[in-house]
């Protein structure tokens, strides 16, 4: 789940129907990119849900990534880095990634300056018409409208100047397409700007190490059309009248059931070295779980998974097993699971507010077990620290030196040498859906084990972040004390991970720091890093603050999990996207 400052937890649902391939599409480019390649033909894509959110200053899910892969060029954009599920930051409508010694990025680290392209095009309403940096200018200043505003705007009011000026400001403006397009219109966000066509400056509160990571998020500093305005931001109409600047266009959409995209006759492929677009046309279908998707990928009537469909657990050994190439586990830097912990409860004399409780709660989870449920080794590593190995960039750290198996007997002990002789009760807060259940079952017998005394509380996959997690009045209660947790990070840093789940200085509802652990040593480390302007040395605090929240015990890290995703045997040049979370659609080729 992801979150951030103003982030709510969402959940994505949709029900739809299977929908009949289409034909009749305009030829492909000649491929360019790949000895092997083949052109033309549809891609039949399958999956679970709807786009969440369609408009580019919103757009967050994984379907909303995959769409936009195809149909919007940003500044910046992801590839494939390795067969090892890594990714790596390209220019896409930016000519080239600003540093400090090309001149992008001032000396203080307070200026970027981005060149874009010319010659890129939308395929507007009434013809195509060349991308320009106040198109950039515009999705800044939509990112935190009043309708659906970004839910990572975090990252951007906490790095670009007066953005966060500017946006309290937008909060007051009523809902409707007049007030929002006068707001826009009229007011200016001080650290961004449009010096020519062509050229477009950030300038930010301090240095930020990650700025261009923040930049490449998503699509919502995506060149936005003039357009737009004219619709209340992802509303239905909008989205029935999205504009292209990538190599396909939406044809048809109908919400929960189905999209088609063709290509977009006013795309250029040589200014775009991100896509290749080899295939006429992309055809999906929403409203399919995971199992009803795996056998037709197996059978051959659908090529790719969609949105967050996944290739199912259960299905994975056997895959492994026969050595499918057509199985792809990425690597995405996610903690799922991880036990968050409710320092507020007021429930045993709030003994979850002391670490040495807490950290009884780390000797007491056998992390291996959990493993097994998840898919073995081959899906999940256990982890024993906040920060994944991939933003650590060492060996995995165990600070704590807890066994993967846990150690029920010493977590007991410590709970008595805490001055807790008798069963300490512990309210465990879990999903129905699996693994969660699973998990739920081991985590009993390895607390009872422990010294604690267990209450399973069940709920929906809404109500768990929307009525609990996210819930102050709830958290304070002590309707839970601890629940078992997924974190998906936006991108590899630091920022990324420990500053909306454990910078407690500003808890509230609604905050992703659900147990609202604080520490001050913690929360300098992490000031430290967010104003560093070396990389090693922000690097260096992130490592500092993850072996403080880790020795504390502010949760229990339990494991970093890769997703594993399928496609069919006619499917070449699948290579998994990061930001997808699947393979990248915008560059495979059908072999028939």
């Amino acid at each position: 789940m992801k979150q951030h400052l103003r982030t709510k937890a969402v959940a994505i649902l949709a029900m739809a129907v299977p929908l009949t391939m289409l034909a009749g599409c305009t030829t492909a480019p000649q491929p360019s990119g790949n000895s092997d390649a083949t052109a033309g033909g549809t891609l039949i894509v399958a999956g679970n849900a709807d786009v969440l959110y369609m408009d580019p200053a919103s757009s967050y899910s994984a379907q909303d990534s995959q769409l936009h892969r195809l149909i919007t060029r940003a500044l910046f954009a992801d590839l494939p880095d390795g067969d090892s599920g890594a990714s790596k930051i390209v220019p896409d409508i930016a000519l080239e990634i600003p540093t400090m010694e090309n001149g992008g990025i001032s000396d203080d680290g307070l200026t970027y300056t981005i060149a874009l392209q010319e010659g890129v095009n939308f395929d507007a309403p009434d013809g195509p018409r060349a991308i320009v940096a106040d198109d950039v200018v515009r999705a800044v200043k939509r990112i935190c409208n009043p309708v659906s505003p970004s839910v990572a705007l975090s990252y951007y009011t906490a790095t670009i100047d007066g953005l966060e000026a500017y946006c309290a400001g937008f909060a007051e403006v009523a809902a409707d397409i007049d007030a929002i397009r006068d707001y826009v219109e009229s007011n200016d966000v001080a650290g961004v700007a449009a010096t020519n066509d062509n050229t477009v400056t950030f300038t930010l509160t301090q240095p930020a190490t990650d700025f261009i990571s923040i930049l490449a998020l998503s699509v919502f500093m995506a060149p936005q059309p003039v357009e737009y305005l004219d619709y209340l931001p992802d509303s239905p109409e909008l989205r029935q009248n999205m504009i292209s600047s990538g190599p396909y266009r939406i044809t048809e959409y109908t919400p929960n059931e189905k999209l088609i995209l063709e290509r977009n006759p006013n795309w250029d492929a040589d200014l775009d070295t991100v896509r290749e677009a080899y295939v006429d046309a992309v055809e999906i279908s929403m409203g399919q779980d995971a199992a009803a998707v795996q056998q037709q990928l197996e059978a051959g009537t659908v090529d790719m998974q969609w949105a967050d469909t996944v290739t199912p657990t259960a299905a994975v050994p056997a895959l492994l097993a026969a050595n499918d190439e057509r199985l792809v586990v990425g690597g995405s830097g996610g903690i799922r699971p991880y036990i968050v912990i409710n320092t507020l409860s007021p429930n045993a004399d709030g003994a979850f507010a002391d670490s040495a409780v807490r950290q009884a709660l780390n000797f007491a989870v056998n992390r291996a077990a959990i493993q097994q449920t998840l898919g073995g080794p081959g899906l999940a590593e256990i982890a024993k620290q906040i920060l994944p190995p991939e933003v650590l960039g060492d060996d995995p750290t165990n600070v704590l030196d807890v066994p993967d198996e846990g150690d029920q007997a010493k977590a007991k002990k410590m709970l008595e040498d805490a001055g807790y002789s008798s069963d300490v009760p512990v309210r465990v807060l879990y999903r129905e859906t699996e693994p969660y259940a699973s998990i739920a079952a081991i985590l009993q017998q390895d607390l009872q084990a422990a010294g604690f005394a267990v209450d399973l509380r069940v709920t929906t996959q809404n109500a768990f972040y929307g009525e609990f997690l996210l819930n102050e009045d709830v958290t304070r209660a002590g309707e839970w004390d601890i629940a078992i947790a997924a974190w998906g990070a936006d991108y590899l840093d630091g920022r990324a991970y420990l500053v909306p789940m454990l910078d407690g200085r500003n808890y509230e509802g609604g905050s992703a720091n659900f147990g609202a652990w604080n520490n001050d040593e913690f929360n300098a480390e992490i000031d430290a890093a967010l104003a560093a302007t070396d990389p090693e040395e922000a690097s260096n605090s992130w490592m500092k603050a993850d072996e403080i929240a880790t020795m504390d015990a502010a949760w229990v890290p339990v494991a970093f999990t890769r997703t594993p995703v399928f496609s069919s045997a006619r499917v070449g040049g699948f290579g998994f996207l990061a930001s997808t979370k699947n393979g990248d659609m915008a560059n495979v080729w059908l072999s028939e």
